[in-house]
C-alpha cells in the first residue's frame, strides 16, 4: 500500500461510513428501547461526535498548513524581487 491509503481524511471518512453502517444494522434493535441498546446508541453517538471533532481539527490543521505554504511562497517571491 502507498502512504496515500493512510491519509487522515480517508481514515475519518471510513470511520464515518462504518459508524453509519453499524447504526443502520442495529436500528431494529435500537427501536426496541432495551437498556443495553440505549447504551449502545449512546456509545455510537459519542463515536460519531469524536469523528466529527477529528474532522474539524484536521480541516483546521490543513488550513493552517495552506496558510503557512502561501506565506512561504510570498516571502520567497518578495526576496527575489529585491
Amino acid at each position: 500500500m502507498n502512504d496515500n491509503a493512510y491519509a487522515p481524511t480517508k481514515i475519518i471518512a471510513a470511520l464515518e461510513v462504518l459508524l453509519a453502517q453499524l447504526e443502520a444494522t442495529l436500528t431494529p434493535y435500537l427501536a426496541e428501547g432495551d437498556g443495553r441498546t440505549d447504551q449502545l446508541k449512546i456509545k455510537i453517538d459519542a463515536f460519531k461526535e469524536k469523528a466529527a471533532r477529528l474532522k474539524s481539527v484536521l480541516s483546521k490543521h490543513q488550513a493552517a498548513d495552506r496558510r503557512k505554504r502561501d506565506l512561504a511562497k510570498q516571502n520567497k517571491a518578495n526576496t527575489r524581487h529585491r
